[in-house]
C-alpha cells in the first residue's frame, strides 16, 4: 500500500506552550485515519500545521516519499504541496456574499486558473456529489449548518486534494445532522478518497477510521483500529478520556435503501463487545422481523 504522507517528530510551540512534543504518524492511500483526544490535547494543530497553514518549529513532513516539508522549507516549495491538500474546518468559512455555486468556482478561478464555464460545470458536479445541487443559486446564510459543511466539503473537493483533512466538521452540527456528514464521508470513502480527521466524536470515528490515533500532551500515544482502541486500550490515559465519552445508549436511526442499513450494521459491530449477543429489528416493505 502507497503511503502518502509521513510526519516524523513534528513539533510546535506557541510561546513557552508546547502544542506538539513529537507526533510521529503516516497515512496510505484511500486510508481514513481519525484522530481523537482531549481540549488542547494538540488535535487542531496538527492539522493546521500537516496543511501548511502554520509553521512547525521541528520535524518533517513527506508527501507521496519525495516532497519533504521542514521548518526551513520555502514558501515555494510549500505552495506546492498545498495544491496536493484539502482542509475543511468546522465553521465552514464560505463567502455569505456569494452563492452556494460561486463559493465552489471562487477558488478553481483564483487558484487553479479555470475558465469560468469549467468552473461551473465543475462546482455543479460537486454541489451533486454532496447532494446539494438544488441549492446552486442559494445564499449560504438560507443554509443549515449541514448544508453549509457540505458546501465547505464540495468546494475543497473540487480542487481534487490527494490527501483531505477534516478539523472537527461536526462540531458545530446538531445531531440529527451529524448523520448527513457521515453518508457523505463513507460514500467518499467507498471512492478511495485519503482522509485525516479530527474529531471529539468517538461514534462518528468508529464508523468511519480505519485506524484511530489518541494523541495526549501533543503527542500520539496509541494508534489501532476502532475496536482495539475504544474497548482495548492499553494506555490508561486513553481508557481514562473514553470513560468520559461512551455510554451504553444505542442509538437507533432510520436508514434509506439497503446500502445505508449495511454501513450501519458495520458501525455497529464496530462498537459491540465481543460476545455480546444482539437482536436486529429490521423491515421489509410492510413487514417487521
Amino acid at each position: 500500500m502507497k503511503t502518502v504522507l509521513r510526519v516524523k517528530g513534528l513539533k510546535k510551540s506557541y510561546g513557552d506552550v508546547k502544542v506538539l512534543t513529537g507526533v510521529d504518524l503516516e497515512l496510505n492511500k484511500g486510508e481514513i485515519k481519525c484522530i481523537i483526544g482531549g481540549s488542547g490535547s494538540g488535535k487542531t494543530t496538527i492539522l493546521r500545521c500537516l496543511g501548511l497553514l502554520d509553521d512547525f518549529d521541528a520535524g518533517e513532513v513527506i508527501f507521496e516519499d519525495k516532497d519533504k516539508i521542514t521548518p526551513e522549507s520555502t514558501e515555494k516549495e510549500k505552495k506546492q504541496i498545498r495544491d496536493k491538500l484539502g482542509v475543511v474546518f468546522q465553521d465552514f468559512n464560505l463567502w455569505p456574499h456569494k452563492t452556494v455555486l460561486e463559493n465552489i468556482m471562487e477558488p478553481l478561478l483564483l487558484i487553479r486558473k479555470v475558465s469560468k464555464k469549467e468552473a461551473k460545470e465543475k462546482g455543479l458536479l460537486m454541489l451533486k456529489k454532496v447532494g446539494l445541487k438544488e441549492k446552486a443559486d442559494v445564499y449560504p446564510d438560507f443554509l443549515s449548518g449541514g448544508q453549509k459543511q457540505r458546501v465547505a466539503i464540495a468546494r475543497t473537493l473540487a480542487m481534487e486534494p490527494n490527501i483531505l483533512l477534516l478539523d472537527e466538521i461536526t462540531s458545530a452540527l446538531d445531531p440529527e445532522l451529524v448523520g448527513g456528514i457521515l453518508k457523505l464521508i463513507k460514500r467518499l470513502a467507498r471512492e478511495g478518497q485519503t482522509m485525516l480527521l479530527v474529531t471529539h466524536h468517538v461514534r462518528f470515528a468508529s464508523e468511519i477510521a480505519d485506524t484511530i490515533l489518541f494523541i495526549d500532551k501533543g503527542k500520539i500515544i496509541e494508534e489501532g483500529s476502532p475496536r482495539s482502541i475504544i474497548y482495548g486500550a492499553k494506555e490508561a490515559r486513553t481508557r481514562d478520556f473514553l470513560k468520559t465519552l461512551i455510554t451504553h445508549d444505542q442509538e437507533i436511526n432510520v436508514y434509506e435503501g439497503y446500502e445505508d442499513f449495511k454501513a450501519f450494521l458495520i458501525g455497529l459491530l464496530k462498537r459491540v463487545k465481543p460476545g455480546t449477543i444482539g437482536y436486529v429489528l429490521g423491515a421489509a416493505g410492510d413487514r417487521w422481523y
